[in-house]
Parts: C-alpha cells; sequence; structure tokens
C-alpha cells in the first residue's frame, strides 16, 4: 500500500520520514498502546525515544493511503421558474 506523509512533527529519535513524501507499507499492527502502526519500506523502522523507550513502526495517523479510489457524485437540481 502506499501512502503519504501527512504529520511529521515529535517524531522519536532516528525517525526518518518526511511531510509530503511518498512511501510503501510493507505491513502493519496494532501496538501495545492500541495504534495502528505501519513499517515502511526503505527508511528506518525502529529506534529508541528519547526516553530511552524502544519503538517499531511509525502510527498510521501519520500517514493519507494513496491508493483508495475516490468517486465523487454530484446531483444535480434545476430550478424551474
Amino acid at each position: 500500500m502506499k501512502v503519504v506523509c501527512i504529520d511529521d512533527t515529535k517524531l522519536p529519535q532516528g525517525a526518518s520520514v518526511k511531510e509530503g513524501t511518498e512511501y510503501e507499507v510493507i505491513a502493519q499492527y496494532v501496538n501495545g498502546m492500541e495504534q495502528k502502526v505501519y513499517i515502511i519500506k526503505g527508511i528506518v523502522n525502529e529506534g529508541r525515544t528519547q526516553f530511552g523507550l524502544h519503538w517499531i513502526g511509525y502510527r498510521a495517523e501519520r500517514f493519507a493511503p494513496l491508493d483508495r479510489k475516490v468517486v465523487e457524485i454530484h446531483d444535480e437540481h434545476e430550478m424551474f421558474v
């Protein structure tokens, strides 16, 4: 699945995603904090926070999917005078 980063604020140390950049998700799971997490192809996916906690993957909320097809439906109303 392809995604684009929409939030690169407050990243843990060692994280390397950049807002506006497209990435490919190679795996996803729900972590111990009940957050959906993506493992991203070709970048660092783990490290330690500034408090020494181990992190793996990136929260899915930081990304928007690119593979979804958007269907727009327009309802046209004609007014008769």
